[in-house]
């Protein structure tokens, strides 16, 4: 299953390039009781979104109900999805 990117995101984002979004997720703290290989592997996955939305390209991996600071990784600093929400479980 592949996810689209939400092309309405770019009209106003503050975060431009993979350096920056690699910034942005490592902003996140490790939830409690999350291992670090876990979080680890959600940062990991959430900088691939990232990449996919620089790129242009689609999402080619299933995201289903992952962790809510996972979901809010994939968003920009102001709050816009870098994906279709509605095409990804767990997230509406």
């Amino acid at each position: 299953m592949s996810v689209p990117l939400n092309t309405q995101t770019t009209k106003s984002i503050t975060i431009s390039n993979l350096a920056e979004a690699r910034q942005w997720i490592d902003s996140f703290p490790r939830p409690v009781g999350f291992s670090p290989y876990a979080w680890s592997s959600t940062k990991r996955i959430a900088l691939e979104v990232w990449k996919s939305f620089f790129s242009g390209k689609r999402f080619h991996r299933t995201l289903n109900f992952m962790h809510p600071s996972f979901y809010s990784m994939i968003k920009t600093p102001e709050g816009f999805p870098i994906l279709k929400e509605k095409s990804i479980r767990g997230m509406c």
